[in-house]
Parts: structure tokens; C-alpha cells; sequence
């Protein structure tokens, strides 16, 4: 660990250098074939046998797990087939995010496809997270048999008995953390489940969604429901289970690495919605990993903090490309109104310096947008490089979203306060609250003392995990095509960071006449790097220490600047 450093930003920094890599020699582990540098990185990420590289650089559908691992899996298709042959109608009861949204209409897409009548019910903000008796009572009047719910029921146990008690059966399909008690529920599927069998917990709500769509599909098939139509082939439903989850931030491991590898891979057909959606992004060819995150997840999430999600599930519902296009318009609309009201909050924390200089940043007021407060929390959290609760006051109870840093799990922090709490949920690194006014500055003050005694005090001071210090000279086309099949990165495999020391800044330019574009030279390389961020500011004929990503984009090499520091000599 290097000392402690100000970057250029003016932010307190640390390095963390794994290694030191002088060369970039093509190396062997069995008969797979590496340049030395990406067998670092993947060494970093603990994938060192032949085995687990070939699996995650070469990543197969025929690794995904059997669904019917999953607890109460077989109980659950075999009632959905129940309401399949008497003509129930289905009811799936989504969520007003991304993960499920998309979640919401793999269901859809499946039971059409399939010839099954089903509805769906996606909850404004303001109704609340999760079931609810509103949802309930919709599936009612819709005279629906069944309800399924994705990415979300998991701690509606009232809700859930609630529909027991008007005789109507509920199939639970959930990925947060459980309470003690699980609902009553027909079936409770959640890989998280303490008795679940399924090698790996941590599914998006569209992951758990898509394994039941497979066990359904493997049921049906046995049953030769197909034999008068073609099976569906469920590839095509991989690109809504990417976006859910990469929106969802998990860790992108195992089967959410293999589902997302394939999903944005293009290589199958695309629902119309999100062709419409990748149009108005400005997105040409294949999604990544970064489209999703800064473009596409934004602009569904959107909907649901300032309106209605339900719009995105009819949009990827569509087949007909102008009326797609329309509520991707629409949705472009909703996301720059989303900006400006995120802008206004995040402005106004940090104007308050005091509230900022705790371990966990705790601030409130009245007229923030709930809608909004937890991706400006994400803001905020990324900046401090702190967990933050934002609460948007409201007459007796406020709601406030909040989102961690670091390795801090803010969720079982808020857990040791749910006394003063009406509501809470989440996981280690999101939490929602609902709270009465009269115990915000009573939870902030105990919440950073929980903090502070685990963790410790919470400087506001970022770490920058550095694969490789190196030099310039070892990056070349083949080195990062090479390096593309690291990709999709997110949680559990961040885009691999590069230092380089001692380079000089030769020129300057800008690029879409607002990003700066730097010639940066060590010894004889010299390489062009562009800085999105605003912070960064090289001047030339000076001497830095550059951090940056490489990777492909469009098929030209590309260099991206995440912080620099004057060097030392």
C-alpha cells in the first residue's frame, strides 16, 4: 500500500499495487494461451487453475445450474403448469426498477409465447416496495388464479397471508435477504434461502426469473406440451437477463457472468423495446456492461422514480418498432428530468459539510424527491467513498434509500436499528427505510456509532485497486483483445486498473468538443488517453502518475484517465 496521495481531483487516495508487471510475454497454464498481464489480473480475481480460467474466459450455457436445485422450484412449476391446464389466469406482480421490470417481462414474454393469459402489475414509488394489498386486489378483479411475484415478496408476509385468507395462491420468486420467517407462500423460491441447495446465491431477481422460465420450459417439455408447437428457445430472453442484472449490481460471477456474457452478445434476437431503447441512447452494435450502467438502467429506473415503470414493460412487450420507439422517447424525456432533480439534491449535501464529515452521511429534508434519493446516494457514497442514507422528509413518516462503500454492509448495520424503524430491506450494499421524522437525527447519530465501532472511523478517502504498475509499451492490440474477454466487468470483476509513472503530457484536444484527449509519453510510447471525468485537468510539459483503463471500443484501442498524481522524484 503506497501512502497517502492527492490526486489531481484534490481527493485523498490510496493505492493498493497488487504487482508490478515489467513484461508481457505470452504464457501457458495447460494449453490455454495468456499474455502474462492478463494471467495477473485474472490471478487477482483468485481464478488461477486451467479449469476455472477456461470457465470464466470461455464461459458455456451448459453451465448453468440445474433450477430445480432451487428450493421449492418443483412445487412452483408444477402449480403454474395447474393453472396452465384449468386456464387460470396469471398474475405476475414485477417491481419498478430494472431488474424487475426485466424480470417482469421474461414472465410475460415466456406465457405468450407459450399461449398463457397473463397480466402484471408493477407498483408506482409511492405505493411502496414490494406486494402489496393493492396488487392483490388487482389480481382479484382480473379473476387471476395465481400470482407470481419477481424480485420482490420476499418480506410480504402480511401481503402473502392476506391472499391466503381470500383463497388465492402465491408463488414468491425473490433474490433479497430473507427474514427469520419466510411468507406463507404456495412456493418461496430465493437462492439466499437458508435451505436452498443451489451452488450459487447470488442471482438478480431476473436470474432467480429466468430459472424458473427454464425449469417451466424442462417441465413442459417432458410433459410433450410441445408437440404441436415449437419449444421456446430461451436465448432470446438472455439480453433482459443481462440488463436486469447488471443493473442490479451483483457480483458478476458464475451463472450471472455466463447469462450476461451471452446476453449482451448479440448473438441471438433482440427484443424490439430495447433496440428502441439502445436508438435513443445513441448505442450502435452490441450493449456492454457501460452502456447498460450509464444509458439503458437509467433510463428504466426513471420511470419508476418519477412515474411509471409499467411504461418499459410495455415497451419491451411491443413487436411493432414505432410504438417501441415512442415510449423509448418518452423514457429519454423521463431520465433528463431524473437528472436535474439528482443534480439539485446531490448540490445541496454538499453544501453540508458537517453531515459529510461523519462515517455514514445521513442527510434529510423536505421536497427531495424519493424517487430520486437513492441514486443520488450512489453519487454522494461514490465521492466520499462512504455509505449514505438519503431521506426525503414527509408529513409522520419520511423514506429514506441508501447505498454503501467499501466493505462496509450497511443493510446488517440498519438491521440493528429496525426498533425505530416502521420498515426496512435490502442487502450489504442497499438499503431501503421508512422512518418517523421524530427518530432521523436518533438513527443517524447511532447508525455512524455502529459504524465506527465495527469499521472504524470512515475517512473520506478512496482506494484504488491497482492491478498492474507498468509501462506503456506492453499495451498493443493483440494484449487487449486479449483483455476483452475479461468483459462484462462489474462487482467481483471491476474493469482492470493500470498505473504508469513518470509519463509526460506532449498534447492536448478535446473530443465531442468536451472531453479532453491526452498524448501521454513514456520514453519512446506514446499513446493517446481521453478523461471523461471533469476533476482531471493535465497540463503539458508536466510529469504524472496516471491511472487508466485499456480495453477495445468499435475495434480501435482505447485508453481511458481515472486519476493522476504529480510525480514524485
Amino acid at each position: 500500500m503506497d501512502d497517502l496521495l492527492i490526486s489531481i481531483k484534490g481527493d485523498k487516495k490510496k493505492l493498493n499495487i497488487r504487482k508490478k508487471c515489467s513484461e508481457n510475454r505470452v504464457v501457458y497454464v495447460g494449453d490455454i494461451q495468456l499474455r502474462e498481464v492478463t494471467k495477473t489480473i485474472l490471478e487477482n480475481r483468485n481464478i488461477i487453475s486451467e479449469e476455472d480460467i477456461r470457465n470464466f474466459l470461455f464461459p458455456s450455457l451448459s453451465n448453468l445450474y440445474n433450477p430445480f436445485l432451487l428450493k421449492d422450484m418443483d412445487i412452483a412449476v408444477d402449480r403454474i403448469i395447474r393453472a396452465i391446464s384449468k386456464h387460470e389466469k396469471i398474475f405476475v406482480v414485477g417491481d419498478y426498477d430494472t431488474d424487475g421490470v426485466t424480470s417482469t417481462s421474461l414472465l410475460l414474454k415466456f406465457f405468450r409465447e407459450i399461449g398463457v393469459e397473463a397480466f402484471f402489475y408493477i407498483p408506482k414509488r409511492d405505493d411502496g416496495y414490494g406486494l402489496s394489498l393493492d396488487a392483490i386486489k388487482k389480481a382479484i378483479d382480473y379473476k387471476a388464479g395465481l400470482i407470481v411475484t419477481v424480485d420482490n415478496g420476499i418480506t410480504s408476509l402480511d401481503e402473502v397471508e392476506f391472499a391466503r385468507n381470500v383463497g388465492m395462491d402465491i408463488i414468491v420468486t425473490d433474490h433479497h435477504e430473507p427474514q427469520d420467517k419466510l411468507p406463507n407462500a404456495y412456493a418461496v423460491i430465493n437462492p439466499k434461502r437458508k435451505d436452498s441447495k443451489f451452488p450459487f446465491r447470488e442471482l438478480s431477481g431476473v436470474g432467480v426469473a429466468f430459472n424458473l422460465v427454464m425449469a417451466l420450459r424442462n417441465k413442459l417439455r417432458n410433459m410433450n406440451f410441445f408437440s404441436s408447437q415449437n419449444q421456446p428457445n430461451l436465448k432470446k430472453y438472455l439480453d433482459l437477463v443481462a440488463l436486469g442484472t447488471l443493473a442490479d449490481i451483483v457480483p458478476l460471477l458464475d451463472e450471472n457472468r455466463i447469462c450476461v456474457k451471452f446476453g449482451l452478445s448479440g448473438n441471438h434476437e433482440s427484443c424490439v423495446g430495447l433496440e428502441s431503447l439502445k436508438k435513443v441512447s445513441g448505442i450502435n452494435g452490441n450493449l456492454t456492461s457501460r452502456n447498460v450502467g450509464f444509458s439503458i438502467a437509467p433510463r428504466i429506473n426513471a420511470a419508476g422514480r418519477l412515474y411509471d415503470a409499467s411504461i418499459a414493460v410495455d415497451m419491451f412487450m411491443k413487436d411493432d418498432k414505432e410504438e417501441a420507439e415512442g415510449i423509448a422517447s418518452r423514457l429519454d424525456e423521463i431520465n433528463r428530468e431524473r437528472r436535474r432533480l439528482q443534480t439539485q439534491i446531490v448540490a445541496e449535501i454538499e453544501k453540508n459539510v458537517e453531515s459529510v464529515s461523519d462515517s455514514v452521511i445521513v442527510a434529510s429534508k423536505k421536497g427531495w424527491h424519493r424517487g430520486v434519493i437513492g441514486i443520488a446516494a450512489s453519487s454522494i457514497s461514490y465521492k466520499y467513498s462512504k455509505p449514505t442514507i438519503i431521506i426525503s422528509e414527509m408529513d409522520g413518516l419520511s423514506v429514506g434509500s441508501g447505498r454503501s462503500a467499501s466493505n462496509i454492509d450497511l443493510f446488517d448495520s440498519v438491521s440493528q436499528l429496525n426498533d425505530m424503524l416502521e420498515r426496512f430491506g435490502g442487502h450489504k450494499m442497499a438499503v431501503g427505510i421508512t422512518i418517523k421524522n421524530e427518530f432521523i437525527d436518533m438513527f443517524r447519530e447511532k447508525l455512524n456509532r455502529i459504524v465506527e465501532d465495527r469499521y472504524g472511523y470512515q475517512e473520506s478517502i478512496g482506494n484504488y485497486d491497482i492491478d498492474c504498475e507498468t509501462s506503456l509499451s506492453i499495451f498493443d492490440r493483440d494484449f487487449l483483445e486479449e483483455l476483452s474477454k475479461l468483459e462484462p466487468y462489474g462487482p467481483s470483476n471491476e474493469e482492470p486498473l493500470f498505473l504508469v509513472r513518470h509519463v509526460l503530457i506532449k498534447e492536448r484536444t478535446l473530443i465531442l468538443n468536451r472531453y479532453p484527449k491526452y498524448l501521454i509519453a513514456d520514453g519512446d510510447v506514446n499513446i493517446w488517453m481521453v478523461a471523461f471525468d471533469s476533476g482531471i485537468d493535465l497540463k503539458i510539459g508536466y510529469v504524472y502518475d496516471v491511472i487508466f483503463t485499456a480495453g477495445m471500443n468499435n475495434n480501435y484501442m482505447s485508453f481511458t484517465i481515472k486519476d493522476a498524481f504529480l510525480s514524485e522524484f
